[in-house]
């Protein structure tokens, strides 16, 4: 398979057309988007609607589309399965495998907006999530017009971040910024790095966005095009230096803290929620020997 756009469109609607339980493949993502941001990098993203799920969910149809290099599976928006494939070339597709009676009673259930609140729990969470993913931008490369019509209902949704989701993420930042920099002190770089990289860098990266969505700026999730709507401390605080060591660990655990800190007080202050100055865990941090 040649590493082209078209011969790649080509390919992947061939093989969804061949077969009679893929109810619908739709292309979401920046290159389904009118004003997407797409460039060589860019990776194709789909929903694939299908009577038989279970045929698709470890990954192995993947083989079928052209030369693979890998592939691998992941749970991802809720209990749907993510599989992303890379091809030759580095070409990157990520497929949503979609059960097709879930799409159907979703997209219903979307004509009806006013009634979610009346939608048992998992109904609520899965049209949230394909109302985010989805609305930006979409084309239906197998279904035709029924599916046109059902995706149409899909409407742009931002989940703002709750006060219990606000707290939940604080309360973890600040006990896994303890635990890192004891790590660090003591000597387990290791440790303290995939800390570092595991939950304050996520965590952090999460309440920049809230920070940067609340004031205006478009911020995407994931950290996506993050270099465009992080400031220039968050920037910073962000940016970790190669070979843990004691120094260098504790240094990064600082900043990022001094910059969460920050932010989650402006969100904090934008919401009207009560908030925590943690400065005892600042006062501590600043304590440590860097030696």
């Amino acid at each position: 398979m040649s590493g082209t756009a078209d011969a790649w469109d080509s390919a992947v609607s061939s093989w969804a057309n061949a077969r009679a339980d893929i109810q619908a493949l739709v292309q979401i993502g920046s290159r389904a988007q009118e004003r997407g941001a797409v460039d060589a990098w860019s990776d194709y993203d789909y929903h694939l609607v299908t009577s038989d799920p279970g045929r698709y969910r470890d990954g192995a149809f993947a083989r079928e589309l052209g030369p693979c290099w890998a592939h691998g599976a992941q749970v991802a928006f809720g209990n749907a399965v993510k599989v992303t494939a890379v091809y030759e070339g580095a070409l990157e597709a990520d497929f949503v495998i979609l059960r097709h009676l879930d799409m159907v009673i979703a997209t219903l259930a979307l004509r009806f907006p006013s009634t979610s609140g009346l939608w048992p729990r998992v109904l609520r969470s899965g049209t949230e999530s394909l109302r985010i993913v989805a609305a930006p931008g979409w084309r239906v490369i197998k279904g035709g017009a029924p599916w046109r019509e059902r995706y149409s209902r899909v409407t742009a949704l931002r989940l703002a971040l709750s006060e219990a989701q606000f707290r939940a993420l604080c309360g973890e930042f600040w006990t896994q910024v303890i635990w890192a920099a004891k790590k660090a002190a003591r000597g387990e770089y290791r440790a303290s790095e995939r800390a570092l990289h595991l939950v304050l860098l996520e965590n952090s990266l999460r309440m920049f966005q809230e920070e940067a969505l609340l004031e205006g700026r478009a911020a995407r999730p994931f950290a996506r095009g993050a270099e465009g709507w992080l400031t220039a401390g968050q920037l910073e605080a962000t940016r970790f230096g190669p070979g843990p060591d004691r120094g260098a660990l504790l240094a990064a655990i600082r900043r990022i803290a001094g910059e969460f800190s920050a932010s989650s007080a402006a969100v904090a202050r934008r919401n009207a929620w009560a908030t925590e100055p943690h400065g005892e865990v600042i006062a501590w941090l600043a304590a440590l020997p860097l030696t």
